[in-house]
């Protein structure tokens, strides 16, 4: 962010019109209780901080300086420390509005401010010095609702550029307090220019968001500014899309509640289906004992009983499926192909993901796509493939689409995914062999060791409605250290994108707390009569007076009960 862009979100953030009768050559008043902490505009303040004052007669006109260092009068006016006489620096002044910066070497306690002019001094207000106050900035100027955040790039966050899981954000905060170094107010921080190290705060700053810890990367004044904090911090995955609460502290000192974040959730993961026949296989999509699809989970209260910690090929597909021939799958061994149920890499998939112009989607299974996150919701789909000889194989491919929800993109790059390979055999009947979890009694990627790799494959999901854009096909790929040799014979893969280091337990992995709940809902802020719409769990919610769950949620204790 440049001088001019800080200049810029101060002046605006800590600006209002007020209309106030104004006589040029009267004596400036403050009114009462007029000095406030100019991002939330309570009376907290702690050294360093911006602050506004309002009242009438204070300027003879409107003025904001250009450049660093902050003047300490401007259009006739000054704002001092009644006890010493010490003039302010000054970041804006009008008849009605001045905004100046406290002197970090402030000392906590009773200060008093007045504002003089050439007509005389004002009466005197006293604040009371803390040594710290954070207090977020907020994009209405209220101090509450939508905090004043951006990207590391200083892109602003809003619903259409929210924060992600694993995303390194940087909050835009007032009156945190004493740092490194010896800045002086006015001036700009240090840190902007080469070998010069920026001021950091000087006691453990911790930052919350959705009332889940966020890893906070710095924490100081924003180099190239004045009186302006920036903490820098890594947003933790949570499973909701809207506004979360956020709050900062410094040492034991919290920034203001109801300061929220628009937040996505990770997209969720989707594999693909495979149309291409394959010598020798003769097993399809449709449900029953020669499906070639089977899926399994772990949470009862989302996906009900059917596959519950154990395979099965039920899915529920119709007729239409059975052109699909398991998971979209190539497995290579070097640059040779050993397995290929699908023509992506070879452009042999003829029309299977093309239905321009077509029937229905629905009539179109290479139009589908399977849930298969095996941590966030834990399910996975398996593909059955099948090999008529022996195949040493180097290279796994699966094909996933990162639009199967279109307002929860998947994102491939965060950094809260971890990909997982699986391959199982069918020796004791049409289903993988293992009855529970997600690791494969063949391989796994969880012990073989390789490198996960993702590419879009140029292939498109092409919709029959030409109103529909087509669809980036994704190609994720694990080449292994050392190559796999696959005996002639039959095999489930399945490839996911896992978001916890473990599997939630199934009892919790479809649950909030009492205290996320209350973290949920407090944070979303709401006119009586109108509508909200938020997201939990990939599903969304609306509130209109009152909350509608659409879907079951378990809600648990914060901590486990004591049985007496």
């Amino acid at each position: 962010m440049n001088l001019n862009h800080r200049c810029l979100l101060l002046v605006c953030i800590s600006t209002v019109s007020l209309t106030v009768g104004v006589g040029y050559a009267q004596v400036p008043n403050i009114a009462s209780l007029g000095t406030v902490n100019s991002a939330d505009y309570s009376r907290s303040f702690a050294p360093g901080a911006l602050i506004s004052i309002f009242g009438a007669s204070l300027s003879s006109s409107t003025g904001q300086p250009a450049a660093f260092p902050l003047p300490k009068s401007l259009a006739g006016a000054s704002v001092q420390l009644a006890s010493s006489g010490e003039a302010l620096p000054l970041w804006f002044v009008s008849p009605t509005q001045i905004n100046a910066q406290l002197p970090y070497d402030v000392p906590p306690g009773p200060v008093q401010i007045r504002v003089a002019t050439a007509a005389g001094n004002s009466n005197i207000d006293t604040i009371t010095v803390a040594a710290r106050a954070p207090k977020i900035f907020t994009l209405d100027q209220s101090g509450q609702g939508p905090g004043i955040a951006t990207t590391s790039d200083y892109r602003v966050l809003s619903a259409a550029n929210p924060a992600a899981p694993g995303q390194t954000i940087v909050l835009w905060i007032n009156s945190m307090g004493a740092t490194s170094g010896n800045p002086v107010a006015g001036q700009p921080a240090p840190g902007s220019d080469p070998g010069s190290l920026p001021s950091v705060i000087t006691e453990t700053v911790t930052a919350t968001v959705y009332g889940m810890p966020a890893k906070v990367v710095f924490a100081g004044l924003s180099p190239g500014s004045t009186g302006l904090y920036q903490v820098n911090l890594q947003v933790p995955f949570a499973v909701i899309t809207g506004p979360v609460s956020v709050r900062v502290t410094a040492g034991e000192i919290s920034s203001q509640a109801y300061v929220t974040l628009p937040y996505r959730q990770l997209g969720l993961y989707y594999s693909l289906l495979g149309g291409k026949a394959v010598p020798g296989e003769t097993w399809n999509g449709v449900s029953g004992a020669t499906s070639a699809l089977a899926y399994q989970h772990s949470d009862v209260s989302t996906w009900g009983t059917n596959g519950l910690n154990a395979w099965t090929n039920n899915t529920g597909l119709g007729s239409t499926y059975a052109a699909a021939s398991g998971l979209a799958t190539t497995l290579l061994n070097g640059n040779t192909i050993v397995y290929d149920n699908n023509g992506i890499e070879t452009n042999t998939y003829g029309t299977f993901y093309n239905n321009a112009n077509g029937a229905a989607n629905s009539q179109k299974p290479g139009l589908s796509d399977l849930f298969s996150m095996s941590n966030y919701f834990p399910l996975v789909f398996a593909g059955h493939f099948h090999l008529a000889q022996s195949a040493t194989v180097t290279t796994m491919i699966g094909y996933f689409d990162v639009l199967g929800q279109l307002n929860l993109p998947f994102d491939p790059n965060n950094p809260s995914v971890q990909y997982r390979m699986n391959i199982w055999s069918n020796s004791t009947g049409p289903l993988p062999r293992t009855t529970g979890g997600f690791v494969g009694d063949v391989f796994s990627s969880d012990t073989a060791a390789g490198t996960f790799g993702f590419s879009d494959t140029g292939v498109k999901l092409i919709s029959s409605s030409a109103a529909d854009a087509p669809k980036a096909i994704y190609r994720l790929t694990y080449r292994l250290a050392s190559p796999l040799t696959l005996p002639a014979g039959d095999y489930w893969f399945s490839h996911d994108a896992s978001v916890r280091p473990q599997p939630a337990p199934s009892p919790t992995g479809q649950s909030v707390t009492v205290q996320q709940l209350q973290q949920f809902i407090s944070s979303q802020r709401w006119t009586p009569g109108e509508a909200s719409r938020v997201f939990l769990y990939g599903v969304e919610l609306s509130m209109k007076d009152s909350w509608n769950l659409p879907i079951p949620v378990t809600v648990r204790p914060d901590r486990p009960i004591e049985q007496h």
